[in-house]
C-alpha cells in the first residue's frame, strides 16, 4: 500500500470482525488506522457512536458494519436487517455529518434490477432481495450527505468457496483482495461508484478458473434470481487511470495454478503493514529507549494475568535462566514430556538437574495423566508442561495437582499461544509460563522468548540477570552478562502480538483446510502452532523421496522425528504460514495425495 494516500488521513473502520476487514488488517494499518468492534462503536447506540468519534477524531469512515450472510436471516429477521443496514447506516450519517467525517458506504450490485448486466450508476434500481433492500435503505440515508462515497461492490472471497455454480448467470466479480489494493484510491472520491472486473462471464466460467472441481448449476428454476447482475465500471476505471492505477485483468487467473507452482511454500513469516509502521517508528525514535520493550511486557502480562513479564533475545536463554534460579537441589526432580523444546533437555543436563520422562497417551500424545499422578514424588520440584503439538488436555488437573503437592508448574505455551481450552487461555494455568518467538512459531520478532509469572521474587532475581546487575554462578568467568533485547527486537514482537487474534484464528482456518483435504483417508491432521500431518509408517528413503518430490514442487517440509518412539506412523510437518491461502493448501495437499496414491 502506498503510505502517501493516506499519512494526512485519520482512518476509522466499523466492522472489525466483518471478513472484509479482517483481509483489510494486513495491508491497511497504521497509527492512523482504528478498527473498531460492536463493543467499541455500536451502531444502534448514538451515544456509543459520539463517544468513539470524539475520542478518535478520524478525517474519514469506512462503514463496514453490517448484517450479510446467510441472506435467509433477511427474510426470516427483518427487524435485524433493518436494524444493523438501514437504522445502524443512517445512525453513523448523522454523527458523520454533525463532525464533517467523510464517509465511505459499501453497498451492493444487487440493488440493481439482474435482468440486462452492465449497469450504470444512473441506471434505475430495483433490488432482488431483502438484503438488497436493507443495503440500499442504507444508501439511501448516505446519499443525503454529500461528503460521501458509495461503492456499490460487486465483489467476492478468493478463490471461489462453492463447490456449485450457475452456468446461465452472468457477472463480473472482483476479489476482495483486489478491491483492498484500490481502496486507498477512492478514499477522497464523492458519489456513487460500481466497484467490479474487467469481464463479464458466467459464475460458472469465473469459478472454473480457482477451482477445477466446481459443479455447474442451472438457475432456470429459482424464483426472482438475477441472470446478469454485471455493473459498468467505466467510472471506476478513469479514476484508476487518473492516478496511474488499473482494474486487475480477469483472465490473467488463468495462469493462477503456474503462479502457485512457482511459489516457494514454507513456514514462513507473516509481516503485515502494523508491523512495518511500528518498526519504523522505533527506528525513527526509539533508539535511545526501551518503549517497545516495556509496552510488549506490560501487554503480554496482562494477555496472561500475570503481573510480571519479561522479554529476552531467545528461547534457550529464556529456558536457561529460568532454570538457573529456581534453586534446585541435588535430591530434586523436573516431571517432563519427552514431547517437550530440546532447549528444556540441554539446559538440565548443563545444570546437572535430574529429570523423570512423562508416560504419553498414544492417541492423542499428551501426557498421561494418571502416571504423572503415581509417579511424582517429594523429591519432584517442577513440572514442564508444554510439547510439540500444543496439547493443553489435562492441564486443568495438573495445575489442581501441583497446588495440592506444592510443585510449581512452568507452562511453555510456544505451540499454544492464544488457545483456550473449555475457555480458558494457555499460559494462564502455570506459576511461570514461558514462550519461544522463533521463526515458525505463532508469533516471532526472528529469535526470543518471554518468562511471565506472578512470583514477584522470580521476576526481579531473572531481570536482575537479564539487564547484567546479577551474576549467573555458570557465568562467573565472564563477569556480568546482559541479555536484554534490543527495542527493535521488542518492536517487532509487539506489532506481531497486536494481530494474534487473526493469526490464531488463521492458524485454525489452515488446519480445517487441512482436513478437509484428507477427509476420508487414511491420513490424520495434528497440531496448533505447527501442523502436522500423520502419515502410514515408511522407511526413510521413502520419507526423503516424499520430501524431495514435494521439495521439487516448491513444497519445502520435513519430519518430525520428536514421536518415533511413541507411534509407527510418519509424521510430516507442512507449511502453515499466516499468507497461505485456500489454493495453495489444496496445491500441497493435492502433491501430497499423488505421492501417496490416495485417490480421493
Amino acid at each position: 500500500m502506498d503510505n502517501s494516500l493516506i499519512k494526512d488521513k485519520k482512518i476509522l473502520i466499523t466492522g472489525s470482525n466483518s471478513r472484509f476487514a479482517k483481509a483489510l488488517k494486513n495491508t491497511f494499518y497504521g497509527k492512523n488506522i482504528i478498527y473498531t468492534n460492536r463493543k467499541e462503536l455500536d451502531i444502534l447506540d448514538l451515544r456509543s457512536i459520539d463517544k468513539c468519534l470524539d475520542k478518535n477524531k478520524p478525517t474519514h469512515l469506512i462503514h463496514l458494519a453490517s448484517l450479510s450472510r446467510p441472506m435467509i436471516v433477511h427474510e426470516k429477521d427483518i427487524s435485524s436487517s433493518i436494524d444493523a443496514n438501514i437504522i445502524g447506516t443512517a445512525n453513523i450519517v448523522k454523527k458523520c455529518a454533525e463532525r464533517d467525517i467523510k464517509l465511505i458506504y459499501f453497498s451492493t450490485n444487487y440493488i440493481y434490477p439482474g435482468t440486462r448486466g452492465d449497469y450504470k450508476e444512473e441506471d434505475a434500481l430495483k433490488p432482488i432481495n431483502n438484503y438488497a433492500w436493507s443495503k440500499l435503505g442504507g444508501e439511501s440515508s448516505v446519499k443525503l450527505y454529500k461528503k460521501s462515497l458509495v461503492l456499490r461492490l460487486c465483489m467476492t472471497e478468493y478463490p471461489f468457496i462453492h463447490d456449485k455454480a450457475f452456468k446461465d448467470a452472468k457477472i463480473n466479480f472482483i476479489y476482495r483482495e483486489e478491491v483492498i489494493k484500490m481502496l486507498p484510491y477512492l478514499l477522497d472520491e464523492y458519489g456513487i461508484i460500481n466497484v467490479g472486473s474487467d469481464i463479464t462471464e458466467s459464475v460458472f466460467e469465473f469459478a472454473k478458473r480457482t477451482k477445477k472441481d466446481v459443479k455447474p448449476i442451472s438457475v432456470k428454476n429459482i424464483k426472482d434470481f438475477p441472470i446478469n447482475s454485471s455493473v459498468n465500471i467505466k467510472k471506476l476505471i478513469d479514476i484508476l487511470k487518473r492516478k496511474g492505477q488499473s482494474v486487475t485483468n480477469r483472465k490473467n487467473i488463468k495462469v493462477l495454478s503456474k503462479k502457485i507452482s512457482k511459489s516457494v511454500l514454507s513456514n514462513n513469516i507473516s509481516v503485515s503493514q502494523l508491523e512495518r509502521e511500528i518498526v519504523d517508528d522505533m527506528m525513527r525514535f526509539g533508539w535511545d529507549n526501551f518503549g517497545y520493550l516495556d509496552k510488549f511486557e506490560s501487554e503480554f502480562a496482562k494477555f496472561h494475568k500475570k503481573k510480571y513479564c519479561l522479554l529476552l533475545p531467545s528461547f534457550k536463554i529464556t529456558v536457561f535462566i529460568l532454570l538457573s534460579i529456581l534453586n534446585f537441589l541435588k535430591k530434586n526432580r523436573v516431571a517432563m514430556s519427552s514431547l517437550s523444546n530440546r532447549f528444556f533437555f540441554e539446559t538440565l543436563s548443563e545444570l546437572k538437574i535430574k529429570k523423570d520422562l512423562l508416560k504419553i497417551n498414544k492417541n492423542d500424545y499428551s501426557v498421561n495423566f494418571n502416571f504423572l499422578k503415581k509417579n511424582i514424588n517429594k523429591k519432584t520440584k517442577a513440572i514442564i508442561f508444554g510439547d510439540f503439538f500444543g496439547n493443553i488436555l489435562n492441564l486443568d488437573k495438573i495445575k489442581k495437582l501441583c497446588k495440592n503437592k506444592k510443585i510449581m508448574l512452568i507452562e511453555d505455551v510456544s505451540n499454544n499461544l492464544g488457545v483456550k481450552n473449555n475457555n480458558v487461555k494457555s499460559g494462564t494455568y502455570g506459576d511461570i509460563t514461558i514462550c519461544d518467538f522463533s521463526l515458525g512459531k505463532t508469533i516471532t520478532c526472528g529469535e526470543g522468548g518471554a518468562l511471565l509469572t506472578n512470583n514477584k521474587k522470580i521476576f526481579s532475581k531473572a531481570k536482575e540477570i537479564r539487564d547484567g546487575k546479577n551474576l549467573l554462578s555458570t557465568t562467573k568467568n565472564f563477569g556480568n552478562l546482559c541479555f536484554r533485547p534490543t527495542n527493535l527486537q521488542a518492536a517487532m514482537i509487539f506489532g506481531q502480538y497486536k494481530r494474534l487474534n487473526d493469526l490464531v484464528l488463521n492458524k485454525k482456518r489452515i488446519l480445517e483446510r487441512y482436513k478437509k483435504n484428507f477427509l476420508n483417508t487414511d491420513i490424520n491432521i495434528k497440531g496448533s502452532n505447527l501442523i502436522v500431518i500423520e502419515i502410514k509408517k515408511m522407511n526413510k528413503s521413502k520419507i526423503n523421496s516424499l520430501i524431495n518430490n514435494l521439495k521439487k514442487n516448491n513444497i519445502y517440509v520435513k519430519e518430525a522425528t520428536e514421536t518415533k518412539k511413541y507411534s509407527k506412523k510418519n509424521f510430516i510437518i507442512t507449511p502453515s504460514n499466516f499468507d497461505l491461502k485456500d489454493e495453495q493448501i489444496d496445491y500441497i495437499s493435492q502433491k501430497i495425495k499423488f505421492f501417496l496414491k490416495i485417490k480421493k
